[in-house]
């Protein structure tokens, strides 16, 4: 897992400690959903050929004002989820 954030920032201070990192995704419409939960060790990338390869494979630009170039990585030591479905009726 790596994500661009602010040098300044609480996920950049963060660097050197264990974290969490949590996705979600929820269907309102089909009343279904999932949650994923992973936990491990955050680091700063600063290899400039690891930063320039995230940069190029990066999905999405920030949209949030200030400088977001800290790559932040978090190298996974537990990984939880489950399927959120409709209550049986």
């Amino acid at each position: 897992i790596a994500f661009r954030t602010a040098p300044d920032s609480v996920p950049a201070a963060a660097v050197g400690s264990e974290v969490a990192f949590e996705v979600d995704h929820v269907d309102d419409a089909m009343s279904q959903g999932w949650s994923v939960l992973a936990v491990g060790p955050a680091r700063l990338v600063t290899g400039p050929d690891e930063v320039r390869r995230l940069t190029e494979r990066a999905h999405t630009a920030p949209w949030a004002g200030g400088g977001r170039e800290t790559w932040v990585s978090i190298r996974p030591t537990r990984l939880t989820g489950r399927r959120i479905t409709p209550a049986e009726q």
